[in-house]
C-alpha cells in the first residue's frame, strides 16, 4: 500500500470516529507519522483530503459489494449478507459523518450524495433483474419505479431523525421494513427463501 492510500485509509477512520469538523490536518499528519509539508504535497487542503477519502470509501464499497456478490448464491442471500455486515455501530458512525458533512461541507456532501445515488440505483436495478432471472422476484414490476422506492426506503431507515438507533435497531428496521417490502415483490419461491433466511438469522 502506497503512502497516499495509507493516509486516505487512516484519515477516513479519523473522520468517521471524530467527525469531519473536529479532525484537523495536524491530527492527520500525526496519525500517519508524517510532516504537514508532506501531507500538503499530496492534498491541497482538508476539503481535498475529505473528498478523496470519500472517493476511497466509494471504491472500497464497490469492491466489497463485488466480493459479497461472488459469495452469494442468489439475490436474497446477498440481501441478508449486506444486512449482517451493517451493525448499529457502523450505521451510527456513517449517519454522524454524513450529517456533519452536510452541515459543514455541503458542496462535497451534495456531490457525494449524487455519486452514491447513481451507484445505488444502478446496482439495485441490476440486483432486481438478477432476482427475476433466478425466479425470486416477480416479472410484472416496473424496475425503475421499484428501484426508486427501494432507495427511498434505504434513505428513510438511515435517517436518524425518523428512526433513532436508540429506539429502532438495524435488525428491527431490516425485518419490519426491508423484508416486508421484498416479500411483496417476491415470487412464492422467493418468499420461501426469505422465510428460510429469517429463521437462520434469528
Amino acid at each position: 500500500m502506497d503512502i497516499k492510500t495509507t493516509i486516505l485509509e487512516n484519515s477516513l477512520e479519523l473522520f468517521l470516529q471524530r467527525g469531519c469538523k473536529a479532525v484537523t490536518m495536524d491530527d492527520v499528519a500525526k496519525e500517519n507519522g508524517i510532516s504537514k509539508r508532506t501531507l500538503y504535497e499530496l492534498f491541497t487542503d482538508k476539503s481535498d483530503l475529505l473528498e478523496q477519502c470519500i472517493g476511497y470509501l466509494h471504491c472500497h464499497m464497490m469492491q466489497y459489494s463485488a466480493k459479497m456478490e461472488e459469495d452469494s448464491q442468489n439475490l436474497l442471500e446477498l440481501l441478508f449478507k449486506i444486512h449482517e455486515t451493517q451493525s448499529d455501530v457502523i450505521i451510527n458512525l456513517k449517519r454522524n459523518f454524513f450529517m456533519e458533512l452536510k452541515r459543514y461541507y455541503y458542496p462535497i456532501y451534495k456531490k457525494t450524495v449524487e455519486k452514491f445515488t447513481v451507484y445505488h440505483r444502478e446496482k439495485t436495478a441490476e440486483y432486481l433483474r438478477q432476482g427475476q432471472k433466478e425466479g425470486l422476484v416477480i416479472e410484472d414490476i416496473n424496475i425503475d419505479l421499484v428501484t426508486k422506492i427501494i432507495i427511498e426506503i434505504s434513505n428513510i431507515i438511515e435517517d436518524s431523525e425518523v428512526f433513532p438507533l436508540k429506539e429502532h435497531s438495524r435488525k428491527d428496521l431490516f425485518r419490519e421494513v426491508v423484508i416486508l417490502y421484498f416479500r411483496g415483490i417476491s415470487t412464492l419461491k422467493g418468499i420461501e427463501l426469505i422465510d428460510k433466511y429469517i429463521q437462520i438469522n434469528k
